[in-house]
């Protein structure tokens, strides 16, 4: 009798809502969530959709069979028990599913900045409101529902929004863009310090280098002047845009972004048709490329000679699960649990495989490691060939995890100051190098960051990063000191100064503007993490005077 029983309770209808809220939440957390960041951001991941997938799909069938294990517990302890666990997973399903999708907006940015938790309680707040309300409802919903209808009612809403779910996702996947083929690239670093003896054209970008800290250090460490002697500094420079994603493409193309295409679509573009490119090409310039995180293709490839096609392969699918469980708690955990979500992109990249690599591979972004190669291997003259090198570095960055001798601190320690101060210390490193090596006086070099900043606050304003570093040195030019000019310059004018240098110009006349001009200068802003939110302003004073950035009314969303 007690063995039908027991069958009755675990095979009859009153299952199916288990099983349905087992599946819903299963399926919010570990196929929607993951494929959803996925096709929202597919430049910046490595690894391929079917990856993705294969992931998720395990962690789908584990978390189900864990969930429907724990309803047939409930179900065996007592009908009641059961009721309460579909009403708890209810709630979890819609709330989570309302955090993941409804109240992102004031999440802060995963950029490595060290997350300051104090200053969003706001979502502690409403993470309240949301799991109170809903709760209520639920409970609501049990009190005066008979049970079978209750029953019934979480099999029907669950179902409902998973089924929806399902079509968004397919379609989401379908017009992303993530099924096409990855084809995959490395930076082969062996020739990052060998240089032409004939002509070197060098762009350093220094990430995140206030052109504001850099006149504030200038007083108190006279010594950059030395560093930098033969360099003009122009200190009244404004940016383009505030975050590196949309700057660096503008460094190298000189043509705006604004919302009104796919962002890969600008981005071909602007290799094909960037004017400092072809123009180096059309002067038989090698070029090479070290950035990492710009779009790269067969085609474009081709126009740098240290960059090669490989294969990646995953080391370990079930060391994968951890960051991407990370990747989603941090967009759809309630807001306690988000703390414990910090999520790196570097928690996947070392998982990376490489298949068929031709060449050493050496350049990191890092500029303790750019730093420690410079002085392992110095720089020489080997090449014939003019060339050109495109570096990006990390500069200052967050995280803040220099002393201002480059020795790695802990990054709660760190300031953005001292950071700085081991930055110039690198650059200034690597202009002595350059000096010695015999390459120094046929060598242009332009020292600059893609933005300044301005501190991390909650403000949409304090995203603007316009005052950045430029420093600029011409072929054969010396001077007894460091030069400073408060010409009005903007990056619009960088595409006809990059022109004048390879004609043989000197810094002081790469540029039409001159001290005491006046001037408008164009500058798009946009927060870490909202770049399709992009808001205009225009400077109509000094570079580094935030009072008088003004925003002009025009938005690009996308």
């Amino acid at each position: 009798m007690s063995k039908n029983t027991v069958r009755k309770k675990i095979t009859g209808r009153q299952l199916m809502p288990g099983i349905f809220i087992s599946l819903a939440i299963s399926f919010l957390l570990f196929l929607y969530a993951p494929v959803d960041l996925y096709c929202a951001n597919v430049s910046e991941f490595w690894f391929d959709f079917s990856t993705l997938l294969i992931t998720a799909l395990g962690m789908f069938a584990a978390c189900f069979a864990v969930l429907m294990v724990l309803y047939l517990i409930a179900m065996l302890i007592h009908q009641y028990v059961y009721r309460i666990a579909l009403a708890g997973g209810l709630t979890l399903f819609i709330c989570t599913y309302i955090q993941g999708n409804f109240m992102i907006d004031k999440l802060p940015p995963l950029d490595g900045t060290t997350i300051k938790w104090e200053n969003y309680t706001i979502l502690r707040t409403e993470d309240l409101i949301l799991w109170s309300v809903a709760l209520l409802i639920v409970v609501l919903m049990y009190v005066f529902l008979k049970k079978d209808l209750f029953s019934r009612t979480v099999m029907y809403l669950s179902g409902g929004l998973t089924l929806m779910l399902l079509i968004t996702a397919v379609s989401v996947v379908f017009t992303s863009g993530a099924l096409q083929e990855r084809a995959r690239y490395q930076l082969g670093g062996d020739n990052e310090f060998v240089m032409s003896d004939e002509q070197n054209f060098i762009i350093l970008v220094l990430d995140t280098v206030d052109s504001r800290t850099f006149a504030e250090l200038l007083e108190t460490h006279p010594e950059y002047a030395a560093e930098f002697q033969d360099f003009t500094y122009f200190e009244n420079t404004v940016g383009a845009y505030s975050c590196t994603e949309r700057a660096v493409p503008y460094i190298l193309s000189g043509e705006w972004y604004e919302n009104d295409e796919p962002f890969e679509d600008y981005m071909r573009r602007m290799y094909r048709e960037s004017p400092l490119f072809r123009t180096l090409q059309e002067r038989g310039y090698r070029m090479e490329f070290y950035d990492e995180e710009l779009y790269l293709d067969d085609e474009i490839a081709q126009m740098f000679s240290n960059v090669y096609r490989v294969d990646f392969e995953l080391s370990s699918y079930v060391r994968f699960a951890k960051p991407l469980l990370k990747l989603v708690g941090f967009r759809y955990a309630p807001f306690e649990l988000k703390k414990k979500c910090i999520f790196k992109m570097a928690a996947i990249d070392e998982l990376v495989k490489v298949e068929n690599a031709q060449e050493k591979y050496s350049f990191s972004q890092q500029d303790h490691i750019f730093k420690s190669q410079l002085d392992q291997r110095g720089i020489s003259e080997q090449d014939t060939q003019a060339k050109f090198q495109f570096i990006h570095l990390n500069g200052a960055h967050v995280p803040f995890i220099y002393d201002e001798n480059m020795n790695i601190i802990d990054e709660e320690e760190g300031t953005y100051e001292q950071t700085m101060l081991a930055v110039l210390s690198g650059a200034g490193n690597y202009v002595e190098k350059l000096r010695g090596s015999g390459a120094y006086d046929n060598t242009v070099l332009i020292i600059m960051a893609d933005h300044g900043y301005n501190g991390m606050g909650e403000k949409e304003e304090d995203f603007l990063r316009q005052a950045a570093l430029l420093l600029i040195k011409g072929r054969n030019e010396q001077h007894d000191t460091m030069q400073i000019s408060e010409a009005p310059i903007s990056y619009e004018d960088l595409q006809e100064a990059y022109v004048r240098l390879l004609d043989g110009a000197q810094s002081d006349a790469v540029f039409d503007w001159k001290e005491g001009d006046t001037r408008e200068r164009r500058f798009l802003e946009y927060a870490p993490g909202n770049e399709k939110h992009m808001v205009e302003y225009l400077q109509k004073g000094h570079a580094q005077d935030l009072t008088t950035m003004v925003p002009t009314g025009r938005v690009f969303d996308r």
